[in-house]
């Protein structure tokens, strides 16, 4: 199996910002790129080892459905004239209104409407990751094993919105009669991964600027601000992109949220990050494939930025956060 080797960091954090080094962490990047995974090993979107006699996790909404609704030639003739009244009116009557986009058939409105379903639909499995593969993966005492189901639907709660999660945490070696293979879902949304195998690869990550100390944080910041268009800076080397075991949250959307567990209050790990894309060619592109040049068309060049043909939010990521000082292994989701 080939591996994925990240390029020497172009900058030097560490003698950048006396300090910074402290605050170093590790992440394991996970390089899924398509392929036919084994049961039994770490990988994204194929079979998991599950027990036979254990009840598959199901889902029964409420589901946001994507709507599309044909626009009115008269108001898209408004909308083409810079009328902005004709785009509030649309996401008056749009229900979930989310924009527009032009089809074969003509502009259409894209919206949402909440439905529940008449019978639970069977969840998607979306990755399993053993401890043995994943030098970051941490996991409760009496397991080695994670497991990540979703239902592939979109889901609202508060200011989430994105498929509903589900983990299990597992010893692996006890599980010796494994269903051959999950139930498909009754209602298959824009969630479903393509089973991909893993090469998993060790890094140094810092923080995002506003969880570092005031000073460090706002010289950080500084810096980076005085940066010019196309060179490299804080924010582009010290966070790897893509799938990815622990390390640190990027905050670039919505500014530092803390993310604090639900029963003990205490702040969270950053436990999985999964990301609609891998590099787009940046500093990040693994030396094994850098020869291939950034095309939306090129299948060889899908395979290795879009490995898993996932995209989350608005080609963004989310990321699951865990507590492992609690009972169960509290987790809260965040999507930006």
């Amino acid at each position: 199996m080939m591996t994925r080797t990240t390029p020497e960091r172009p900058l030097d954090l560490g003698e950048l910002f006396p300090g910074v080094d402290a605050f170093a962490r590790t992440a394991t990047r996970l390089h899924p790129r398509p392929g036919d995974p084994d049961v039994g090993r770490s990988h994204v979107g194929g079979t998991l080892l599950w027990p036979a006699d254990e009840p598959w996790p199901v889902c029964a909404g409420p589901h946001a459905v994507r709507q599309e609704t044909p626009i009115a030639p008269d108001l898209v003739a408004r909308m083409q004239a810079g009328d902005w009244a004709a785009m509030q009116q649309l996401a008056r009557e749009v229900p979930g209104f989310a924009g527009t986009m032009t089809t074969d058939q003509g502009s259409v409105a894209i919206g949402s409407v909440t439905v529940s379903e008449p019978t639970p639909s069977p969840m998607v499995a979306v990755a399993q990751l053993h401890a043995v593969d994943v030098a970051d993966l941490r996991c409760p005492d009496d397991a080695d094993l994670l497991q990540v189901l979703w239902c592939p639907n979109q889901h609202r709660n508060g200011d989430y919105a994105g498929p509903a999660v589900q983990l299990r945490w597992r010893t692996a070696s006890g599980v010796t009669n494994v269903l051959p293979a999950p139930p498909p879902p009754t209602v298959a949304g824009d969630y479903l991964p393509r089973p991909c195998v893993l090469h998993p690869e060790q890094v140094i990550e810092y923080p995002w600027w506003q969880e570092l100390p005031a000073e460090l944080g706002q010289r950080i910041r500084r810096w980076d601000d005085s940066r010019q268009l196309g060179e490299e800076t804080y924010f582009s080397v010290s966070q790897a992109p893509g799938w990815k075991v622990g390390g640190y949250a990027n905050w670039e959307v919505s500014d530092l949220r803390p993310m604090d567990c639900p029963t003990c209050r205490q702040r969270m790990d950053l436990l999985l990050t999964i990301s609609s894309s891998e590099s787009d060619a940046g500093s990040w592109l693994p030396v094994e494939e850098s020869h291939l040049q950034p095309s939306w068309a090129g299948p060889e060049w899908r395979a290795v930025n879009e490995p898993t043909g996932i995209t989350v939010g608005r080609r963004g990521s989310l990321r699951i956060f865990a507590c492992f000082k609690c009972p169960a292994t509290p987790y809260r989701l965040d999507l930006q």
